[in-house]
């Protein structure tokens, strides 16, 4: 028999077992349920229609990101290990959760780097969340949308160079990356009408930047025409492909007045021919023609000239010239100008033909086509030089000036609107001259990127207006700090810039970016906007190493922006080296 105690005992062993077992099976239930959340939330990111990412909070390393990440921002994954673009280090990502957990921002716009050549503006909002047990920053990323305002200024800037184009007497038009027709401006649509496609043929060469050719076709009137024309690609701030430009000019007058010229030209040789056969209307011609014409023999005694020709050497008449050489009645200046093509045509009997300028006693200015060419006297036999010369002044002026509005439009190509220094496509092309340059010498290279800290707030506070006084100012003491001709310095981009200094070793880089801190500061335009100072401050990225034929100069320029990126980070208002640099 059991009395009640002992019963009492086994019902509170029976109790507690019974506990136990329901602890057992909710700790069970609760695990299942915690894996199932969990991957609920893995899914919830993968399944995401924008670029999700989780990261954990100590270490900054990516949990999870979903495959919108992975098209749009360049995420990566390895295995069960998920990557950001080379470009980018640990420090971004502490970098934003430090900002979010500062600041608590709704959104913050940062520049994505896809590549050294290649961003995407993006807003990044960021929350706080625990997965696994693990403290993490859940981040949702969307691509920017500009303000109204932003796209109507933009919008006004191609509307304005949209009119330009269609005011211009050229054939123009602009191709997308994909060979579509984008704009094409009055002049090209009333020249070639529906036959776009023919006048936006490709030239051959275009693809490695630009190209030029001139080749017969007809108007819609039928109109046979040469077009001389010019085609570029266009490329964006970061490098891509964005279509082709192409300009051309009908320059059929010029090469008609070309012909003529040549024909006319023909025309005078046959006629030096028939003056030396027919004597007797030498001087009719000589009187006749307009242009100087001159002959003297092979001692260098003038038999024959007219008064355009006495004229232009400043004898008052034809008879002071004929029988008299002619170191006897010109100033030694104006024979010795002239006796060595004379003596040249004469002993060596071939032909010149060379553009003489003659500065008159009243101070102006004469050119003259000029050709010498040998001449032999029907009648004597004997050898002498027939000169002839044509005034071209108004010619020659009008190439000069057309040459000189070449040159200015070839210089403006190279430089930046605003800033007045040299823009990214000068410093491309300098630097790609450099870099094979410095390969065969074998010395050191040095590229430097510098960028305006918290321009953005600077803008944002103070208006776009004083932005781009700052700018400027900014650009000039750059300018200060480079003394040698060899060296760059150019607007890489909004308030980016890039210096280029060859045979240039990393402690000589690191003076000058001592100097560009100082140069800077010296400025004290204030910026209360900024985070590091109460004035205008820059960081600065610095590579430097003796090229090699392996690599391109991209190398250069992407260590340069790795290392700016650096700096960035370490807290702006500094110089940062990148660590694989040396010489």
């Amino acid at each position: 028999m059991i009395d009640k105690s002992e019963s009492w005992i086994f019902e509170s062993i029976h109790l507690h077992g019974f506990e136990l077992l329901l602890a057992v099976v909710l700790l069970v239930i609760m695990g299942q349920m915690y894996l199932r959340f969990h991957r609920q939330i893995k899914r919830l990111i993968e399944d995401a229609p924008v670029p999700m990412m989780l990261v954990e909070s100590k270490s900054g390393n990516l949990l999870i990101s979903n495959p919108v990440a992975t098209r749009v921002l360049g995420v990566r994954r390895v295995g069960r290990y998920y990557l950001l673009p080379g470009t980018l280090n640990q420090s971004f990502v502490l970098e934003l959760m430090a900002h979010f957990s500062t600041q608590n921002s709704a959104a913050y716009r940062i520049d994505w780097p896809l590549s050294a050549n290649q961003t995407i503006r993006v807003e990044v909002s960021g929350r706080p969340t625990m997965y696994r047990g693990r403290p993490c920053w859940l981040f949702y990323l969307t691509p920017y949308q500009p303000s109204i305002d932003e796209v109507m200024e933009q919008v006004h800037s191609l509307s304005v160079i949209k009119s330009a184009f269609e005011n211009l007497s050229e054939l123009i038009f602009v191709k997308g990356q994909n060979g579509e027709k984008l704009f094409t401006n009055r002049a090209f649509d009333r020249f070639w009408g529906d036959r776009f496609d023919e006048g936006m043929n490709e030239i051959s060469g275009v693809l490695k930047g630009r190209a030029s050719h001139r080749h017969w076709t007809v108007d819609l009137f039928g109109r046979s025409c040469l077009l001389e024309t010019h085609q570029s690609l266009l490329m964006s701030p970061q490098g891509e492909t964005l279509g082709m430009l192409g300009i051309s000019h009908d320059v059929t007058d010029w090469h008609d007045i070309q012909r003529n010229l040549r024909d006319e030209m023909d025309k005078r040789r046959d006629m030096e021919v028939a003056l030396a056969q027919r004597e007797t209307i030498l001087q009719n011609i000589l009187e006749a023609s307009p242009d100087s014409i001159g002959i003297f023999n092979e001692n260098m005694v003038y038999q024959a000239c007219n008064q355009p020709f006495v004229k232009t050497l400043g004898i008052s008449d034809v008879n002071d010239l004929i029988g008299q050489r002619l170191q006897d009645v010109v100033p030694n200046d104006v024979y010795q100008r002239l006796s060595k093509s004379d003596g040249k045509v004469l002993t060596e009997e071939v032909s010149l033909r060379y553009v003489d300028q003659v500065v008159h006693s009243n101070g102006e200015t004469t050119w003259y086509d000029v050709v010498k060419s040998p001449f032999r006297d029907p009648t004597s036999g004997t050898n002498g030089v027939l000169v002839m010369a044509r005034d071209v002044s108004e010619r020659y002026l009008a190439a000069k000036q057309l040459e000189e509005a070449n040159q200015e439009l070839e210089r403006l190509s190279f430089i930046d609107g605003l800033t007045q220094i040299s823009n990214r496509r000068r410093f491309d092309e300098q630097l790609d001259l450099l870099w094979h340059i410095h390969i065969r010498e074998q010395q050191p290279l040095t590229v430097m990127l510098c960028d305006i800290d918290y321009f953005k707030g600077f803008n944002d506070l103070y208006g776009h207006q004083q932005g781009d006084e700052a700018l400027i100012c900014v650009a000039q003491a750059f300018r200060n700090v480079i003394t040698r001709s060899s060296d760059c310095v150019a607007r890489y981009g909004g308030e980016e810039f890039a210096f280029i200094l060859p045979n240039t070793t990393r402690q000589g880089a690191l003076v000058i970016a001592q100097r560009i801190h100082a140069e800077v500061s010296q400025l004290s335009i204030p910026h209360q906007g900024s985070e590091v100072s109460e004035c205008i401050t820059v960081s600065i990225g610095v590579a430097s190493f003796i090229p090699e034929s392996t690599h391109n100069a991209d190398v250069l320029v992407s260590q340069a922006d790795t290392a700016l990126y650096q700096a960035k980070a370490n807290g702006r208002n500094q110089t940062s080296i990148h660590h694989t640099s040396s010489n």
